[in-house]
């Protein structure tokens, strides 16, 4: 009896307790938990998109949280990828390329960012100190000028433009810094230029009085490509679903934060709100990266070329290629599409970003073909920026107030 009393009494106690924290279990099992993911990230506003985006629970709505680790330049991060400190890094794409060519077997995960257009609007630039005899890229030549890393997107991309606007790129000098070093850097004289981006290059412009003279992306082509999130290829391998949700948890920050500049900018530290924004897109331009490739080449970067098929891999393609166009409507009676700073003749299919500048008041850019129809304003002018996919077949452009402003291009 004595034992049947304890054992009644242990039941009832049991049914106590269910009833008494059931609920909050049963909260707690329908709440998944989510899975940490590493980013390996640097200082610099370009960043920005992944804080946004994890302010506005895009990654949480997909399982995600993320771990910020910031290192201070693009190789740092591919190092540490490899000693599997992170998982994905946010890095240029010629550090991706090194370690690829190196036998670390980095793959792109997202994109990114690409540059601007001119001195004006790009946010990565050469700088020199207000006083400075430097006046032009070409005296630049035999100076020294401060990068981020030695063997990396700036040193290739400097050397590239200077050989592109005729100046000896052998001739200049660089010296390794990281970003937050370079402005006294530059107004104590230890070097003569430096390679910046934003927020450091509206800091110097604003507060130290410095002057651009050049900008490498822009003298190379229009929104050249700069960097993205890339990882190993075993950790996307044995990770695969999260490294699609990661992409798609990325791929909605920089399109948020592209059409929500005033919220990136809050994020900036005071006083630095007004900086020069990167252009944020989730297309891989495979055209603009394979001229990237050979430059890196070219100057000892790089020894051989990449294999793209596994730095890009299709499913982060989506689909055969995918790529930037640049269509051009005004001023006067012009129209034209490009690609990579050539005529656009025959392109593959695939996904691409389509960027109008529309700069006639009189004039539209409408781009039809194979499942296509879309078109600016005849009234309005400024930039339009289109992601579409395009399929085989030919693509007429035409402005619909002038029948002899047309041209075409065929995709196959």
């Amino acid at each position: 009896m004595r034992l049947q009393r304890k054992l009644a009494f242990a039941v009832a106690c049991v049914v106590v307790l269910l009833a008494a924290f059931g609920g909050s279990a049963s909260g707690a099992a329908g709440k998944a938990a989510l899975t940490t993911v590493t980013v390996d990230t640097l200082p610099i506003a370009n960043g920005l998109p992944l804080d946004l985006g994890i302010a506005k629970g895009f990654f949480s709505k997909r399982g995600i949280e993320i771990k910020k680790q910031t290192l201070q330049s693009g190789n740092d991060i591919i190092l540490a990828l490899a000693n599997k400190n992170g998982d994905i890094g946010y890095v240029g794409y010629v550090p991706m390329m090194i370690g690829r060519t190196q036998g670390i077997p980095m793959t792109l995960v997202a994109a990114s960012e690409v540059e601007g257009t001119s001195t004006a609007d790009n946010w990565q630039n050469i700088l020199v100190k207000g006083s400075s005899a430097i006046r032009t890229p070409a005296d630049l030549a035999g100076k020294t000028i401060a990068v981020n890393a030695l063997k990396g997107v700036g040193e290739v991309i400097i050397k590239a433009a200077l050989k592109k606007v005729g100046v000896d790129p052998n001739s200049i000098k660089l010296l390794a810094l990281p970003f937050p070093s370079m402005r006294s850097a530059l107004n104590n004289g230890q070097v003569d230029a430096i390679w910046t981006p934003e927020p450091f290059l509206s800091q110097a412009l604003n507060l130290d009085g410095a002057r651009i003279v050049m900008a490498p992306g822009p003298t190379l082509t229009n929104f050249f490509p700069n960097g993205g999130y890339a990882a190993l290829a075993d950790w996307v391998k044995s990770n695969p679903a999260l490294a699609k949700d990661f992409k798609a948890a990325i791929d909605e920050s920089l399109d948020y934060a592209q059409n929500h500049p005033d919220e990136i900018r809050a994020l900036l530290p005071a006083g630095t709100q007004n900086v020069r924004l990167p252009i944020w897109s989730s297309v891989i331009d495979r055209a603009k990266l394979l001229q990237l490739a050979k430059d890196a080449k070219e100057f000892g970067v790089i020894s051989t070329l990449p294999n793209f098929a596994q730095l890009f891999p299709s499913a982060i393609r989506s689909g055969l290629a995918t790529g930037t166009l640049e269509a051009f409507v005004g001023p006067g009676n012009t129209i034209l599409v490009k690609q990579a700073g050539s005529r656009a003749k025959r392109i593959d299919p695939g996904k691409y970003l389509i960027i109008v500048s529309d700069r006639s008041k009189t004039l539209n850019f409408h781009l039809k073909g194979p499942g296509l129809d879309k078109l600016t304003s005849l009234k309005k002018t400024g930039i339009v920026r289109w992601t579409v996919t395009l399929g085989a077949g030919t693509y007429t452009f035409k402005s619909d107030a002038g029948k002899k402003l047309r041209g075409s291009f065929v995709v196959s």
